[in-house]
Order: structure tokens, then sequence, then C-alpha cells
């Protein structure tokens, strides 16, 4: 009786694991990242091993989300609240951040903007208009992950507010030689 109910508890692996505890770990992957923009002893080889760890954590972890977006997990679908379609009408505007991650017009003034904000840690005070624009990375994980967990109730991904999809009425009729119904 005991084989069958270890049967019954799904295998998680690491990997599961840390795909899907992605967001989280890159938010505060961010944070951390932002704590050491504001350390004064950028340049020595401690700074600079936590800050290429940091950078190697960040690209797995980013990895792992993607794989665990692939599928459909158990833990996922077990936290989608009963009033997802409420849920969803509160978070349009993570939404529709969501959606513009997909359009090139504004994803690339917004990766300009967020690597060039480098340049502000050579200016005296620049470090915190710095932080404000690392910080909103944090903004685009959340509207990730919630996009992720409430997804069919986007108004973006369904024909409710802004899809592309389109619904055609009339009937689907026969076609070719003999185009009566039977």
């Amino acid at each position: 009786m005991t084989q069958s109910f270890d049967f019954a508890r799904p295998n998680i692996g690491l990997l599961e694991r840390w795909g899907h505890w992605a967001p989280p770990l890159l938010k505060l992957s961010i944070a951390s990242s932002i704590a050491l923009g504001f350390q004064n002893d950028a340049a020595s080889s401690l700074g600079l091993l936590l800050r290429l760890g940091l950078i190697v954590f960040v690209i797995l972890t980013w990895l792992q989300m993607r794989q665990h977006d692939r599928r459909l997990c158990e833990s996922c679908a077990a936290a989608i609240p009963l009033n997802a379609s409420e849920q969803a009408h509160k978070h349009v505007r993570k939404f529709a951040t969501a959606h513009a991650g997909s359009n090139l017009k504004v994803v690339v003034p917004y990766l300009v903007i967020l690597l060039g904000s480098n340049l502000l840690l050579t200016v005296p005070h620049g470090r915190w208009p710095w932080a404000v624009i690392q910080a909103s990375m944090i903004y685009l994980i959340s509207a990730h992950a919630t996009h992720r967990r409430l997804q069919p109730w986007c108004p973006w991904c369904s024909d409710g507010g802004g899809g592309t999809e389109q619904v055609f009425d009339g009937p689907d009729l026969p076609r070719g030689r003999g185009r009566q119904l039977v």
C-alpha cells in the first residue's frame, strides 16, 4: 500500500521545482543586482565573482522558467483561483504589459534604456535612477507570472479585448462540386 501511495505523488525534480519558483527567484536576483550596484567596492574580486555568479544564476533561472512554461504544472493548475475571471479583470495592465513583450517596437527601446541606464552608474547621483529602471524588470516578471497563471482569461489571448482572434458567425458551408447539405 505504501508503494501505491508513493506513486500517487508527482515526482518533481530539482530542475522542475527551479522552473516553478523561477519568477520569485528572478525578482530576488534583480533586487540583489540592484543591491550590488550600490556596493562601493565593485571592482574587488569578490564583487566581480558575485556579479558573475548572479549573471549565471539569472540565465539558468530564466531558461528553467521558459522550460516550465511549456507544460502544465500540477502546482500551477492548483493555484488558479476560483474567481479567476474577477482576478483577470483586476490585472488587465499586467496582461497588456505581458503582451507588449512580443512587440519589437516596445521591446527594443526598453532594452536600449535598460542597458543604457548602466551609464548612469558613472554619474555621481545616477545610482538611484539606475535602480528604478532596473527595478522595472520586477514588474515585467510579475506581469509574465500573472499572465501565465490567468492566461485562459486574458482578453488579449482571447477575443474579449484587444486580441487578434477573429470569429466568423456564418456556418462553414461544404466546398467542392456537391454543395448540398445532407
